[in-house]
């Protein structure tokens, strides 16, 4: 089960991936990797926190909350089958919007 959760947010990834620039990709790229996990797990943290306690502000907000637990999903299986099913909710919103 937890091996499915991470093909389905591998592949909702793979999907961001594709619709992102290229610098951005990268970024993607080496967040999924496991040497950044000591990095992944404390900035998906501190996203999280600064998207509860300052949500108002223009560039730190409430994203920060979805954006940090989509890098905690790669470390917790339970989060993963959510999170790939938001993921590909947006790509799909993404697309029909810009395409």
């Amino acid at each position: 089960m937890a091996k499915d959760g991470k093909q389905k947010l591998d592949h909702a990834v793979d999907d961001l991936e594709r619709e992102v620039p290229g610098k951005a990709r990268r970024f993607i790229e080496w967040a999924r990797s496991d040497q950044a996990r000591w990095v992944r797990i404390p900035l998906a943290l501190l996203l999280i926190a600064v998207g509860i306690f300052l949500p108002y502000l223009p560039v730190l907000g409430v994203e920060d909350i979805v954006i940090g637990l989509l890098l905690l999903s790669y470390d917790i299986p339970f989060l993963r089958k959510p999170m790939a099913a938001l993921l590909e909710w947006l790509v799909r919103l993404w697309r029909r919007v810009h395409h």
